[in-house]
């Protein structure tokens, strides 16, 4: 089935179907290779510490999210990179709180 899609005219009505290219499991196979490998390189350049146990939350709920889609493999990157932002956010308000916080706390002492 490598036929050549060209001049497609939606309005007159012209309807085509996508088909799964594998199957369930080699889908699955498939996904846990693009998210161990999109997680390992966020991580291997990631040197803050606390924001692995994050990211590792962010890939497991965007994976979550992802299954939910017809096309997971192709919705998953995105997803993750966007949860992962996310984290990182957090990790940085949560960081400035602390160091407000610190600051606070010695001029009560």
């Amino acid at each position: 089935m490598s036929a050549k899609l060209t001049q497609v005219d939606f309005e007159s009505g012209d309807e085509f179907e996508l088909f799964p290219r594998f199957g369930k499991e080699e889908l699955a196979d498939r996904f846990g290779t693009l998210k161990g490998e999109l997680l390992d390189g966020l991580l291997n350049h990631t040197e803050t510490i606390s924001l692995h146990e994050r990211f590792e939350r962010a890939a497991n709920e965007a994976a979550g999210l992802a299954w939910t889609t017809e096309y997971p493999l192709l919705v998953y990157p995105g997803l993750f990179e966007e949860l992962s932002r996310r984290e990182r956010l957090r990790e940085s308000r949560q960081q400035q709180i602390k160091a407000q916080t610190e600051t606070l706390m010695d001029c009560a002492v």
